[in-house]
């Protein structure tokens, strides 16, 4: 058996996340109080005490969510579950790099909040979009989106039948028309920017000037990059794909196409909800999937990994 710890993305978010590893569980309090000092602020309280509409707020997403995944991931460390691989949906990457030892806790909570206001504040409110094209293959995402007469692209390979586009609002509005037209359902998303498009090319050059003084370490397991599927040759490499990330797909079914293809047949993802593992069940074949967000899960998880 070959395990990955999956980490979750944006979107995931909940009022209570992880609230009750937090208060049993000191590997989870000491990520949260990390946080809390890194950024000088109470992401403990926001996750735990703050609304639905606080947390959509992507100053508050990536570092809520930054914080339940990484929490539940060392949860599972602390209880001797070490994955031989891990990946990370969008900003979920950062939370990988940081388990597999690649950054610091410190660092990764201080980049995620840079990254979350420069990608907030890439595209003026209204003008960009996203949205879910549901039973749907890549190719006829992709066709679409051509069709759309307006920017609009695939930005989240999901899996083989679910791609999201990202783009302005006038070219996502298009796409959905052209795909409700054709048979496919639509979801538009509440996101506040266009994420993992062109548009956010200005929250990538800001990344990439945080970048040029930190030096990323060889990561303790493979991580597997959202931009490629794959593990960076290099460590130098590492930054070039996180600032590449924030403006191209999020290529997840290759993701998880390649670990399956390097022998990985157990999925536990570490965070807020079950959307990854629900991608990874349509994903993939004869796998294993588990997630740790709760008392409940975790408990679950680790009687599964003993059996």
């Amino acid at each position: 058996m070959k395990t990955a710890f999956l980490f979750s993305g944006q979107g995931a978010q909940y009022p209570g996340m992880i609230k009750d590893l937090y208060e049993t569980e000191p590997a989870v309090k000491a990520v949260f109080d990390s946080a809390d000092k890194v950024l000088n602020r109470k992401i403990s309280e926001l996750c735990f005490s703050g609304t639905q509409e606080e947390l959509n707020l992507t100053h508050n997403t990536q570092p809520c969510v930054l914080a339940a995944d990484l929490a539940a991931g060392m949860c599972l460390k602390a209880h001797g579950i070490m994955p031989d691989a891990a990946a990370g949906f969008s900003l979920g990457e950062y939370a990988a790099l940081a388990f597999a030892g690649s950054m610091s806790t410190d660092e990764a909570f201080r980049i995620i909040q840079i990254r979350a206001d420069a990608m907030q504040e890439a595209v003026a409110p209204g003008e960009g979009a996203m949205a879910a094209f549901v039973g749907i293959t890549p190719e006829q995402a992709e066709i679409i989106c051509e069709q759309a007469g307006a920017y609009v692209v695939p930005a989240n390979y999901n899996s083989p039948v679910q791609t999201v586009v990202s783009g302005t609002a006038k070219g996502v509005d298009r796409a959905c028309e052209i795909a409700e037209a054709q048979g496919f359902r639509c979801v538009k998303l509440a996101v506040s920017a266009p994420f993992h498009c062109k548009l956010m090319e200005p929250a990538a050059m800001k990344l990439k000037e945080v970048f040029s003084s930190i030096t990323f370490l060889k990561p303790a397991i493979p991580v597997y990059m959202n931009v490629n599927g794959r593990q960076p040759e290099e460590t130098d490499n590492i930054s070039d794909l996180l600032v590449k990330q924030a403006m191209s797909p999020v290529r997840w079914v290759q993701t998880l196409q390649k670990m399956r293809e390097d022998g990985i047949d157990t999925f536990i993802e570490c965070g807020p909800g079950r959307t990854l593992s629900g991608l990874v069940k349509k994903t993939l074949k004869d796998v294993t999937v588990l997630r740790v967000e709760d008392s409940k899960t975790l408990m679950n998880t680790l009687e599964a990994m003993k059996a």
